[in-house]
């Protein structure tokens, strides 16, 4: 259709430059733009085949992901498609962003490019109508934000194609859509209220816990799981939420249709309400779309793009092998706390490297450590911006001479060529939210993390170097991110540019400071000192670099459309059908004890939803739910979780086999009868050990405390030896070695990893065993939080870290214990004994499961 524009009295008619025949694919389109001067001349090979093979391949695909890496161009080449299926199927069609500073920028390309695009962005009230009509006639690509298509009412109107760009950080922005998430500090009374609601599925201690306001610090990380659903709380969640106010409003709107399928993790500081995978099939723009394509830098080979969209399958784009490897600019690694002379874990170097760069961008886990590391790193009164500087531009940043931006958000920022030379990354960023903390520290399932968190951390160190031709520096703070991209199935599961820069950056941090430094100025100034030096060699270690991923990926992705339905089943609560698909997925999982406790997850929801189908009136589930419960119980060995999640009067997980050795062997001793004084005197003895850091006196009370535990402990005769062993029976073993006097300042050395690498065979053979029980576990007690990075490689799984305070709060729990079985223990018949032992020491966290979980959150293996 014409339009008209008025022009000195005159009408002069004028046709859109859609007019006319629309090219045959998307790269054909490419030709045809009124490009701007600025835009991009040229498509690289990867782009061109990107193009190519979806106009042969996937027009008609319903979900589409293409990957490129990070800094190689993708939105381009998404816009090219976007728009030629408006113009070729005459569809609207909207791109979305993650953020509105995102939108902005994906605009200005379309702009630089000649693609017809609106910006709708904010709330619906303040987009222009002659824009919203544009997109409602399919005259221009809406371009848009992931909150503006997931939400509680969409008004953007129903597209025929959804394009949803930095996919790989979807998890994030599309659950919070079905998340409400309160804070105990900004939503006081609404946190009290869904924890006073909370409370009959949570065990008393941690109930007092939530309610103290200064808590001992080692119990603030701590999260339980509630299924309101398995303990008949659905009611009582929804009541406490419908308070809500504000944007916990909408997101409770967003939930309640589906709250008997939510999931609820409580801590001290928040509680968050949430099903487990979103429900995206309830929202019409994104199930109703056409097609739905999803751009990412990262797709993963274990399901994370599945299950952060609740889609599956998703077909991957695969570059066709003439396209050629696309390619980011070059990364010089400095490992800060690797240093041969460091002692302040490398904030001085970190320092001298933010000033020798001239501005930085700083990324950890939460905005709060972010602006912390800035302020310590800032070495000259620098400003330093925060994020609502940025919200809609980086300019503030960009243009600035000087400055530090820190921000917990590690992707969707372009900072190209000499914008900015220096990226810090301070933290593993592992607990974005209380699920992911849960599914990392209590389940023990970080498996089901390690795409999520690999994608973080590329896409953080990738923020700089945006094209070929780009360089900057990464600088990697904090033990566990630096024992993280030191462990060798990590560094395998990078891409082979990556694992060459990390290795190259770790070999050249193992040096005094000053010679990180220069190396530092050589790196930045590009010249012949870098070109003929460091560059030959990264071309050697990206040679020679074999890239695999990490083991256990094939099951995640096995798993995940079985996750998917049964998590929309519960949703619609058809209980039966989402339990048999939970449990699909279950087994799905069997078959390599890496996914064993995500495995167990699943086969606990298969029996809590087989619960609800009984209550329903499903006459057969309830037998069901219990020997999934038996299943899942033997999954989760070695964890605690189960214990807590389950109601105490399920006598499947209530008598657990491995806590009946500590338990048969306390009523043994109390019913032979304990003197007060003898008693009294142990206690004293064990706290007075624990709190040494000779080992005369700190080894036998570790035997003591052992024997407290209800385990056979001893040191172990023979040189090399561990210094305590723990036996529960032939259930689990613990070795112990004592290492509590050591300089707090410094790295686990790799002599005390090998040395603990062998206590558990040396400790089987001892007892005329072939090997340790499966959820056995060596741990080094000392006040030393971080392994030497060759030692990482050398660890063994069961290796683990306890510092001297995780012994010495074990030894007050069990000594709290025993003081409540002295007062009710006399008098009870043998069976009710053991019922008492198991129930108390239980509450106070000491049956053997729960020692273990205590003392193995810290792997050497980081």
């Amino acid at each position: 259709m014409p339009r008209c524009d008025h022009v000195g009295g005159l009408v002069a008619f004028k046709r859109t430059h859609d007019a006319g025949e629309v090219p045959d694919s998307p790269l054909a389109l490419f030709a045809d733009l009124p490009r701007m001067g600025d835009a991009v001349p040229n498509l690289w090979g990867h782009q061109t085949g990107v193009l190519s093979e979806y106009a042969d391949a996937h027009v008609d695909t319903p979900d589409l992901a293409i990957e490129l890496p990070t800094g190689t161009g993708k939105t381009v080449p998404g816009l090219l498609i976007a728009d030629w299926r408006r113009r070729k199927l005459v569809e609207q069609v909207a791109y979305a962003c993650p953020t509105v500073q995102l939108a902005h920028q994906a605009a200005r390309v379309a702009q630089r490019e000649g693609i017809p695009a609106v910006t709708l962005v904010g709330g619906h009230n303040s987009w222009p109508l002659a824009e919203v009509t544009r997109y409602d006639g399919a005259e221009a690509v809406a371009i848009t934000t992931y909150s503006t298509v997931f939400n509680a009412a969409p008004k953007l109107g129903r597209p025929g194609s959804l394009f949803f760009d930095d996919a790989h950080a979807g998890e994030q922005f599309v659950a919070e859509a079905w998340s409400v998430e309160i804070s105990r500090f900004r939503n006081p009374e609404m946190y009290v209220a869904v924890v006073d609601a909370m409370r009959p599925a949570l065990d008393g201690m941690f109930y007092q816990r939530l309610t103290e306001d200064d808590p001992d610090p080692r119990t603030r990380p701590d999260v339980r799981l509630v299924v309101p659903v398995r303990r008949g709380l659905v009611a009582e969640v929804d009541k406490a939420l419908s308070a809500a106010t504000g944007n916990l409003a909408w997101r409770f709107t967003m939930i309640r249709a589906g709250l008997a399928s939510c999931l609820v993790y409580v801590s001290w500081g928040g509680v968050l309400v949430r099903p487990f995978v979103p429900p995206t099939f309830e929202n019409d723009p994104f199930s109703a779309a056409r097609q739905r394509v999803y751009l990412s830098a990262t797709l993963g080979r274990g399901g994370e793009l599945e299950r952060a969209f609740g889609r599956a399958p998703i077909t991957r784009l695969a570059l066709p092998p003439e396209a050629g490897t696309p390619r980011n600019g070059r990364r010089f690694f400095v490992l800060a706390g690797l240093t041969t002379d460091g002692t302040d874990n490398g904030a001085d170097l970190a320092r001298a490297v933010v000033q020798a760069a001239g501005k930085a961008l700083v990324l950890a886990p939460t905005v709060d450590k972010a602006v912390e590391t800035a302020n310590t790193l800032n070495p000259a009164k620098w400003p330093v911006l925060d994020k609502d500087a940025v919200a809609t531009s980086l300019d503030p940043f960009s243009k600035a001479d000087h400055a530090l931006l820190p921000l917990a958000r590690y992707d969707g920022m372009d900072l190209p060529d000499a914008t900015c030379r220096l990226v810090v990354l301070d933290g593993k960023p592992d607990a974005a939210h209380l699920q992911e903390r849960y599914l990392a520290d209590q389940l023990r399932a970080r498996i089901a993390l390690e795409e999520r968190i690999r994608t973080r951390v590329v896409q953080g160190a990738g923020r700089c170097t945006r094209g070929p031709a780009d360089h900057a520096v990464v600088v990697i703070l904090g033990d566990t991110l630096t024992r993280y991209l030191s462990e060798t199935g990590v560094r395998t599961a990078l891409s082979a540019d990556l694992q060459a820069e990390i290795a190259f950056g770790r070999e050249n941090s193992r040096v005094p400071a000053a010679e990180v430094l220069a190396n530092v100025g050589t790196f930045l100034a590009q010249g012949d000192d870098w070109r003929d030096n460091a560059e030959p060699e990264i071309a050697r270690l990206r040679r020679t670099a074999t890239t695999s991923p990490l083991a256990g990926t094939e099951h995640l992705a096995a798993s995940v459309p079985h996750e998917i339905e049964a998590c929309r089943l519960a949703w619609r609560s058809s209980w039966s059908d989402a339990a048999m698909h939970a449990e699909k997925a279950a087994n799905a999982l069997s078959g390599h004890d890496e996914v064993r406790h995500y495995r167990a997850l699943w086969l606990y929801l298969a029996a809590a939803w087989f619960h609800a189908a009984a209550d329903a009136g499903n006459p057969t589930a309830r037998s069901a739910a219990e020997a999934l419960v038996t299943r899942a119980a033997t999954a989760s060995r070695g964890t605690t979780w189960l214990r807590e999640v389950e109601p105490a009067d399920n006598q499947v997980v209530h008598v657990s086999a491995d806590d009946t050795p500590a338990v048969r062997k306390v009523a043994e001793r109390l019913a032979k009868g304990v003197k007060r004084a003898s008693h009294d005197a142990l206690l004293a003895s064990i706290n007075e050990g624990l709190t040494a850091t000779e080992a005369v006196k700190f080894e036998p009370a570790l035997s003591s405390l052992g024997g407290l535990l209800g385990a056979e402990a001893y040191k172990p005769p023979g040189q090399g030896r561990c210094d305590s062993a723990w036996c529960w029976d032939e259930r689990i073993w613990l070795t112990i070695e004592a290492k509590s006097g050591q300089d707090a300042t410094k790295a686990v050395a790799l002599r005390d990893v090998r040395q603990a690498n062998t206590q558990l065979r040396q400790l089987a053979a001892d007892r005329g065993h072939a090997a340790p029980p499966g959820d056995s576990a060596s741990i080094i007690v000392t006040p030393r939080g971080a392994v030497d990075p060759e030692a990482v490689d050398g660890a063994e799984h069961h290796v683990h870290l306890a510092e001297p305070a995780n012994l010495q709060a074990i030894a007050a729990d069990i000594a709290a214990a025993w003081e409540e079985l002295l007062g009710q223990a006399p008098g009870q018949r043998a069976d009710d004994l053991q019922r008492l032992v198991r129930n108390i020491l239980g509450k106070y966290r000491v049956l053997p499961a729960q020692v273990l979980s205590r003392l193995t959150t810290t792997p050497s293996t980081g």
